[in-house]
């Protein structure tokens, strides 16, 4: 493991323009259903980061000619039809939780084929069973686990997709739908889904690809079943990776904290990330956000001026964005209740519990509860224990759990010069763990400090 990263403040308002990387999640459906369709498929603006890698080195390792050129941000797939090359192979998933249910999922199509699937052994603890249970139900495949029943590592034993009805719990993770709506209609008959309790936003990126690609415009009923007709997809020749929101929300909140303006290109005003809506969480707060041209520019007049007082937050639609408002809630003022979080105890770590964890470090007031997290804020106490470090020739430092969300989000609090002196007060263990969606993180917040729009 590296060494704490200590975190250089900005001691001026922003004036800059950020290219950010393309999402995850769009560009890990995206080679899925690039190696579905029939023809070939370049893919411009994809993230290069371990999640997608894994996913390329898996398409690879099951047969598929895939081509990546990491300077231009361009990969290109030549897509088999539905079928997939190589009938057996051992995948490593690493803690990608996008390339475990995607390809989970897409291997079920391989009637006849054997894979055995492992991750680290933070993937072992992940949710996997609303997945697997829903292929066993469709007589899709069937598994013999390795270790604990319904969790990595397993062999699958794919027995293809012939249609048929199944209620899919995708309470842990809205990937394990759209893992199915993904490559259940490659099959051979009409596949119907009852999934009524789903977070929607990151389903609707999954409906849009999959339009992209050639489906037909597909919406879930008022009993909220998706009935999936059998499909052919087929490339659209190349399809432009949308920016990553998720990265979006910390250079958001960097310029409500910071004051200024900052440009972020290849954005439009109806993006497909749900992450967007992060931009009205922190409205409350002055920021502004306008699109024009596909591009965005982030402003805020006076960071002095933000909004204060008590405010309960509903994240559940947005949680990956929950990090990046709990670590400078200490900046905001009052006190805020997050909730509907629960789900994020599952993911790459419990991230409830971490950030009560690391705010609790920062002398902040915490409260813990099962789905949701109440941060009552103590602004004088972060300067007094962030002094007391400094003179003690230390810095305050943040553990981040291998959890990439956790060294970007207090990556922007560090970026406050919370001690009016320039000089740095916070560290952040791991930085290196950015790489799972962002590896140049630390290095666009660099270039910020400097950059001109």
């Amino acid at each position: 493991m590296s060494d704490p990263l200590p975190i250089q403040p900005l001691t001026q308002a922003l004036d800059a323009r950020i290219e950010l990387p393309g999402s995850k999640s769009i560009t890990n459906r995206a080679l899925i259903l690039a190696a579905l369709a029939n023809g070939t498929t370049r893919l411009e603006g994809a993230l290069f980061s371990r999640d997608t890698r894994i996913m390329l080195a898996a398409l690879e390792t099951l047969g598929f000619q895939v081509s990546a050129d990491e300077a231009a941000h361009t990969i290109t797939v030549r897509g088999e039809g539905g079928s997939i090359p190589v009938k057996e192979a051992e995948l490593h998933i690493g803690n990608a939780g996008t390339a475990a249910r995607f390809l989970t999922a897409f291997l079920a199509l391989a009637e006849g084929g054997s894979y055995k699937l492992d991750g680290d052994p933070a993937m072992r603890e992940r949710p996997m069973a609303g997945l697997l249970d829903a292929l066993v139900a469709l007589d899709a495949a069937e598994f013999e686990f390795h270790g604990e029943a319904g969790h990595f590592p397993f062999t699958l034993k794919a027995k293809g997709y012939r249609g048929g009805s199944v209620e899919v719990d995708a309470s842990s993770s809205s990937q394990i739908l759209s893992a199915l709506l993904l490559s259940a209609p490659a099959g051979s008959a009409p596949t119907t889904l009852s999934c009524p309790n789903v977070r929607p936003f990151y389903v609707a990126i999954t409906l849009k690809l999959r339009e992209a690609f050639g489906a037909q415009a597909l919406e879930a009923d008022d009993a909220g079943s998706y009935t999936l007709e059998p499909t052919q997809y087929n490339s659209p020749g190349s399809y432009a990776i949308e920016p990553d929101l998720s990265a979006a929300s910390y250079f958001l909140a960097l310029t409500l904290i910071q004051g200024g303006t900052l440009k972020i290109p290849k954005v439009g005003n109806d993006p497909l990330q749900g992450d967007a809506h992060f931009v009205d969480v922190l409205s409350h707060h002055g920021l502004r956000v306008d699109a024009e041209n596909n591009e965005w520019t982030v402003a805020c007049a006076d960071p002095r001026d933000i909004q204060r007082g008590h405010r309960e937050i509903d994240f559940n639609t947005i949680s990956d964005t929950f990090l990046t408002y709990a670590a400078i809630a200490p900046l905001l003022g009052g006190s805020v209740r997050i909730c509907g979080i629960g789900h994020t105890r599952l993911q790459e770590t419990d991230r409830i519990a971490g950030m009560a964890a690391e705010l609790s470090k920062l002398g902040q007031l915490v409260k813990e509860e099962p789905e949701a997290l109440t941060v009552s804020i103590k602004p004088n106490e972060l300067r007094a224990r962030a002094l007391k470090a400094r003179n003690e020739g230390k810095l305050l430092t943040i553990d981040t759990y291998e959890d990439h969300r956790f060294a970007m989000s207090f990556g922007i609090l560090g970026s406050f010069d919370l001690l009016e002196d320039g000089q740095p007060w916070l560290a952040i263990n791991d930085p290196a763990c950015c790489g799972k969606t962002f590896p140049d993180f630390f290095e666009a917040l660099t270039a910020i400090r400097t950059a001109k729009a």
